[in-house]
C-alpha cells in the first residue's frame, strides 16, 4: 500500500482513537475528543507523509491536510494545556501558600484557579489532578479569609507572647491583651474553615510571667539601686521595687529592710518611671511611722504625700463637707470608763456581766485526756481558776481571810463556774472542805467533797462524766478509777446517810446544769437569792483592778474594733447573735458576751454624738462614702506600710482610693508579725491578698539586718508550727552562739533579772536593754525589790525607762510587747515567760469569741499570741533573755528550750526534782518554807491541786518508797529499835525492818 493510502487510511479508520502521553507520571490518559496518537507531537513518519502530500497534491487532499493541520493545532493546544496543567501542578504547593500568603498576588491565585479550570475540559483524568483542582478551588474561594486570619493569627501569637512589649506587664495589660485576643477569636471564628493553629489564652499569663521575669533581672543592676538612702538594695529588694503589678505585696522578714524597700520603689517610680511625686501616696498606721516614712522620703530627695489611714480620711471630709472634725482618739479610757463608771448605773447589765464574768469568762473544752491526775494538775496550774469568793477575799486587809484564799482555787473551769454560781447566788459553800466522818485508809487519804452547804449541812460533787457515764478526760485506766471513785463517794454518803447532790460535765453542753442545780437545792430547803445590784456592783469594783478582769474588758475593746471595722451601725448584733456553736453553753456564754459588747457599742456612739466627735473608723468609712464627690485624692501609686496590720474598713477605704484615681498597690508587711488584732487588724485580708485585691504579685524580703542566723533559726522554726501563715526562709550575714538564754526562777523573779543585767553587764556595762512584758503590768512582779524602779510615768503604749540601783549606767525601757512593735535593742529582756491564763500566751484575750467578727477563723490555737511571742524574741541586735517559772513554764518556752542555753540550771535541783510526788505520780517534790514558822518542806509542784507535803528530808533523799501506797518509807524507833514506816501512817501501816 502506497504511503498515501497509508495516510489516507490512518486520517480514516484511526479518526475514532487519540492517546496522550504524559511524560511526567509515565503512563497513558485517554481522551475522546481529540483521536490522535501523540509521539513527539506527530509521528515523525506521518509528518514526513503529510508534508509528501503538500507538496505533491496539495488541492487533491486539501481536506484531508486541512484535517490533519486542524488536527495538529487541537494536539499543539492540547499539549500546551497538558505542559501548563501540569507545570503548575508541579509549581503549586497548598500548604506553601496557606503558610504564608503574603508572599502570593491575588493574580497569582486567580492564575492556580484559572489553570484548574482547565482540568474540567478533560473528561478523564488522574487524581493528582482532582487535588489540584480542588485546593485552587479552595484557595481561589477564600482567598481573602486566609489572608485576614493569617493576619490575624499573626497578630494573635505576638500578643500571646508578648513581642513588642517594653517595660513590666501589669494584670491590667495582660487583661487588655486577653480582650483583644477574645475579639481575634471572634473575627476568625466567624470563618467557615480555620487555616491556623493559635496558642491557649491561658498562655499568655506564662509569656507575661517570663516576659517580666527577663524585664527584672534585665533591671536589677541599674545604678540608682546602689545609693538609696546610702545604702545598697539587695537582689529582693531591687525586684520587689521593680514588680509593677497593679496590687504588689511584699512579705517581709523581720528586720529585713522594709522602709529601705518602699524608698527604693518610690525612687524608681519617680526616677525610671517618671511618675510626678503628687501622683503618689505613701500610708502607714501611726503618726510616729507615717513621720519616719516621711523623714526618709526628704532623705532621698523628694517631698511626697505621707500619712496614716486616718488624716487621709479625714482631708477627705474636709474637703468634701468643708468643715473641721474633732477626732476622739482615746478609745480604750472610754470602754475603761464604761466598766469603771457607766455600768454603776445599769442595774440589768451589772448582773449580766457578773454572770459573764462569773459562771462563762471560759469555754468549756472536753478534747483532752489525761493518763492520770497528775497530768491534768499540770494542766490546772497554766490556769488561774480563783473563784469569785476569793479574788473578793485578796483584796480584804482581813489576815485571817486572806489565809484562806489558797483553798479558793478549784479544779476545773466547770467547778469555777458553779463556786461563782454560788456567790452569786448568796449561798455559803466550802470548797473541798473535809468529810463529816474520816473515811481515810492506807489507800484513800480523807474524802474531800468538791462543794460544802454548811447552814444547810449539804454536800455537792460535780463529775466529770458524759451521759454514758464515761469520764473521757481521763484514759483507760485512770477513767475506770475516777468511775469507781464516784461509786466509792455514793456508797460514803448512802452509808453515813449524807445528803450529796450531783451535777455533770455533759450538762454544761445543754446548759441545763444552773437551772437544774437550783431546783434541787430549792427542793432541799436552800434559799436561793440572787446578788443585789449594790453587792454585785460592790463585787466588780473589787475585782476591776485584777488583771483578769482588765484582760475581759480588753476583750470587749477587741471585739469592738474588730466589729467597727466591719459593721457600721448596732443592726450588726442582730446577724451576730445568729452565730451558731456547737452546744448551748457556748451559744449561751456568746449571747451574754454580744449583749455586753452592744451595751459598751452604744454607750461609745451616744458618748461621740455628745462629745461632738468621730472616731476612726468612722472617719474612714465616711470618706470612703464621700470620695466620689472630689476630683482630688487620685494617684497613681498608693504605698502602704505594715500592711499586715490592715482592718476591714481601711481595706474597703483603700480599694475605694484605688479605684477613685485606678492606682496601683504597693504592700509591705509581715504576717509573722501581725499582732494588733485588738485595734481591728484582720490577718485574713494579707493572707488572701488576692481575694480583696484581684490578680496580684507576690515577692519577699528574707534577708534580715538585725538578728543573727542563729537567733532567726529558732525564732522561724517556731512561728512557721502554724500552717496558715507564709512560708519563709530568713538569712543574716551575722552569726552569734546561744542568741537566746533562759534564767529560771522558783519565786524571785527580780532576782532572776538582776542575774540577767550582771550576764549582760560582762560584755557592756553601758548596755541599752529592752525589758518586754506581755501585760503592762508585768512590771511589777520585778519591781516589788527596790532596786529596779520606773524613772519616770509610763506612756499609754506602756512604755517606760527603769532604772536598776546596781546597774546606773546602763539604759534600760520597759514596754509591753505590743508597744514594742518595730523596736530593736541591743539586748532584750522576757519577763513574763510563765504559763498561766494571763501568762504568754494570754489565754483569756485569745478568744474563740473573736471569730465572729474575724473575716476567717483561725484553726491553730493561740495563733495571736505566738505571733506576739516571734516579735519578742526578734527585737534583738544580740542576745534575747527568759526569765521563767521553772515550775511553769510557758508553753512556748517548751517548744524552744532544747535550742537555747540555761543561764542557771543549778536552780533545778536534779537530786530533788527528778523525785516524783507520790500522790499525784506527776509532780516534783520542791523545797519550800511554811509562810507561819519559817520551817521548811518538801511540797508537790502541782499544789494546790496537789498538797502532798513532808518534812523528813533524810527520807526524800533515801528515796525508798512503801510498796503498798507508793509514799516515801521513813526511819522510826520502835521497842525492837529502828525499822522503816509509811510515811503515810496511819492510813497505810506498812514497815520494812532495816536489816
Amino acid at each position: 500500500m502506497s504511503a498515501f493510502a497509508n495516510l489516507k487510511n490512518w486520517f480514516l479508520n484511526t479518526w475514532n482513537i487519540h492517546f496522550v502521553y504524559n511524560p511526567y507520571f509515565n503512563k497513558i490518559e485517554y481522551d475522546f475528543d481529540l483521536i490522535q496518537t501523540i509521539d513527539d507531537v506527530i509521528n515523525p513518519k506521518i509528518t514526513k507523509i503529510y508534508y509528501s502530500i503538500k507538496r505533491s497534491n496539495p488541492q487533491k487532499y486539501s481536506k484531508q491536510i486541512q484535517k490533519y493541520e486542524n488536527l495538529s493545532l487541537r494536539i499543539q493546544k492540547h499539549n500546551e494545556t497538558v505542559s501548563r496543567i501540569n507545570f503548575t501542578n508541579k509549581e503549586f504547593n497548598y500548604n506553601d501558600i496557606v503558610k504564608n500568603p503574603d508572599n502570593f498576588t491575588y493574580d497569582c491565585i486567580k492564575m492556580y484557579k484559572e489553570t484548574s479550570d482547565l482540568i474540567k475540559s478533560f473528561k478523564s483524568y488522574d487524581k493528582q489532578y482532582e487535588s489540584f483542582y480542588e485546593k485552587a478551588n479552595s484557595l481561589y474561594s477564600h482567598y481573602s479569609d486566609i489572608l485576614e486570619e493569617y493576619h490575624l493569627t499573626k497578630k494573635y501569637n505576638q500578643i500571646i507572647r508578648c513581642f513588642n512589649v517594653i517595660g513590666y506587664i501589669d494584670c491590667k495589660m495582660a487583661q487588655n491583651s486577653i480582650n483583644e485576643l477574645d475579639e481575634i477569636e471572634k473575627k476568625i471564628n466567624s470563618h467557615q474553615i480555620k487555616y491556623y493553629l493559635r496558642e491557649s489564652k491561658d498562655s499568655l499569663y506564662a509569656y507575661v510571667r517570663k516576659h517580666n521575669q527577663e524585664y527584672i533581672e534585665n533591671n536589677k543592676n541599674i545604678p540608682l539601686f546602689d545609693t538609696i538612702d546610702n545604702k545598697s538594695l539587695d537582689g529582693e529588694q531591687r525586684e520587689s521595687a521593680l514588680t509593677d503589678e497593679m496590687a504588689n505585696l511584699v512579705v517581709a522578714g523581720a528586720g529585713s529592710g522594709k522602709t529601705l524597700t518602699i524608698c527604693g520603689k518610690v525612687a524608681y517610680l519617680l526616677n525610671e518611671k517618671k511618675v510626678n511625686p503628687n501622683e503618689i501616696l505613701l500610708l502607714s498606721y501611726s503618726k510616729l511611722s507615717a513621720k519616719d516614712l516621711q523623714k526618709k522620703m526628704k532623705r532621698i530627695g523628694v517631698d511626697l504625700t505621707v500619712g496614716t489611714f486616718h488624716k487621709i480620711g479625714l482631708e477627705i471630709l474636709k474637703e468634701t463637707r468643708n468643715k473641721s472634725f474633732i477626732v476622739e482618739d482615746q478609745y480604750m479610757a472610754i470602754i475603761e470608763k464604761y466598766f469603771r463608771e457607766e455600768m454603776k448605773k445599769r442595774p440589768n447589765m451589772l448582773k449580766i456581766i457578773m454572770t459573764y464574768y462569773g459562771m462563762y469568762i471560759c469555754p468549756i473544752k472536753h478534747d483532752k485526756q489525761y493518763s492520770n491526775k497528775g497530768e491534768l494538775y499540770e494542766d490546772l496550774k497554766k490556769q488561774d481558776y480563783s473563784t469569785l469568793k476569793s479574788l473578793l477575799i485578796s483584796l480584804t486587809k482581813d489576815i485571817d481571810k486572806k489565809e484562806t484564799i489558797k483553798k479558793e482555787r478549784v479544779k476545773s473551769f466547770e467547778e469555777l463556774a458553779i463556786a461563782n454560781w454560788y456567790f452569786i447566788h448568796g449561798i455559803e459553800y466550802k470548797y473541798e472542805a473535809p468529810y463529816i466522818v474520816d473515811v481515810s485508809t492506807k489507800d484513800k487519804r480523807q474524802y474531800l467533797p468538791d462543794f460544802y452547804l454548811p447552814k444547810y449541812k449539804i454536800y455537792h460533787e460535780h463529775y466529770g462524766i458524759d451521759k454514758t457515764g464515761k469520764a473521757n478526760q481521763f484514759c483507760d485506766e485512770e477513767a475506770d478509777n475516777y468511775v469507781n471513785n464516784m461509786k466509792w463517794k455514793r456508797q460514803i454518803h448512802q452509808l453515813n446517810n449524807t445528803i450529796c447532790l450531783e451535777t455533770y460535765s455533759y450538762e454544761f453542753s445543754n446548759d441545763y446544769i444552773f437551772e437544774k442545780l437550783e431546783n434541787m437545792l430549792k427542793s432541799k430547803g436552800v434559799e436561793v437569792k440572787e446578788l443585789n445590784s449594790e453587792e454585785i456592783l460592790n463585787s466588780l469594783e473589787s475585782i476591776y483592778n485584777g488583771q483578769q478582769f482588765k484582760s475581759f474588758i480588753n476583750l470587749v475593746a477587741t471585739f469592738l474594733s474588730l466589729y467597727k471595722a466591719k459593721y457600721k451601725s448596732v443592726s450588726g448584733f442582730e446577724d451576730l447573735l445568729n452565730y451558731s456553736y456547737e452546744t448551748s453553753y457556748e451559744n449561751k456564754r456568746a449571747t451574754l458576751f454580744l449583749t455586753i459588747v452592744r451595751d459598751v457599742y452604744v454607750y461609745y456612739k451616744e458618748y461621740l454624738f455628745k462629745e461632738g466627735k468621730i472616731d476612726f473608723d468612722d472617719m474612714i468609712l465616711d470618706s470612703m462614702n464621700e470620695l466620689d464627690k472630689t476630683n482630688l485624692f487620685k494617684y497613681k501609686y498608693i504605698i502602704v506600710d505594715e500592711f499586715q496590720d490592715i482592718s476591714i474598713s481601711r481595706m474597703k477605704f483603700l480599694k475605694k482610693l484605688i479605684s477613685h484615681g485606678d492606682a496601683k498597690l504597693f504592700s509591705v508587711g509581715d504576717d509573722w508579725q501581725a499582732i494588733y488584732r485588738f485595734s481591728g487588724c484582720d490577718l485574713d485580708i494579707f493572707l488572701n491578698y488576692q481575694k480583696y485585691f484581684g490578680a496580684s504579685a507576690f515577692t519577699q524580703i528574707t534577708t534580715t539586718h538585725r538578728n543573727s542566723q542563729e537567733l532567726q533559726d529558732i525564732a522561724s522554726t517556731f512561728i512557721q508550727a502554724n500552717p496558715e501563715q507564709y512560708k519563709k526562709k530568713i538569712r543574716s550575714v551575722k552569726h552569734l552562739l546561744n542568741p537566746i538564754k533562759i534564767m529560771y526562777y522558783k519565786s524571785n523573779k527580780a532576782a532572776a533579772f538582776l542575774s540577767i543585767l550582771k550576764d549582760i553587764s560582762k560584755n557592756d556595762n553601758e548596755a541599752n536593754v529592752l525589758l518586754l512584758g506581755r501585760n503592762k503590768k508585768d512590771f511589777e512582779s520585778i519591781s516589788l525589790d527596790n532596786r529596779i524602779y520606773k524613772d519616770f510615768k509610763s506612756s499609754k503604749e506602756g512604755k517606760c525607762t527603769i532604772k536598776v540601783s546596781e546597774y546606773p549606767n546602763m539604759n534600760i525601757t520597759y514596754s509591753t510587747v505590743h508597744g514594742s512593735k518595730g523596736l530593736e535593742e541591743d539586748y532584750v529582756v522576757i519577763i513574763n515567760a510563765d504559763d498561766s491564763h494571763l501568762g504568754f500566751p494570754n489565754k483569756m484575750e485569745d478568744d474563740e469569741l473573736l471569730d465572729m467578727v474575724l473575716s476567717s477563723k483561725s484553726k491553730y490555737e493561740y495563733a495571736e499570741e505566738r505571733r506576739l511571742w516571734y516579735v519578742a524574741l526578734t527585737r534583738t541586735r544580740s542576745y534575747t533573755y527568759l526569765i521563767v517559772d521553772i515550775d511553769n513554764p510557758s508553753m512556748f518556752v517548751n517548744e524552744i528550750v532544747n535550742k537555747c542555753q540555761v543561764l542557771n540550771p543549778e536552780t533545778n535541783d536534779q537530786e530533788v526534782t527528778a523525785i516524783s510526788c507520790p500522790f499525784c505520780k506527776t509532780g516534783k517534790l520542791i523545797l519550800r518554807k511554811n509562810d507561819t514558822n519559817g520551817n521548811s518542806f518538801y511540797g508537790c509542784s502541782n499544789y494546790p491541786y496537789c498538797d502532798y507535803t513532808i518534812n523528813d528530808f533524810k527520807a526524800v533523799k533515801n528515796n525508798k518508797r512503801c510498796n503498798v501506797c507508793g509514799d516515801f518509807m521513813v526511819i522510826r524507833k520502835g521497842k525492837n529499835g529502828l525499822f522503816y514506816g509509811c510515811h503515810n501512817f496511819p492510813r497505810c501501816t506498812n514497815t520494812i525492818n532495816i536489816s
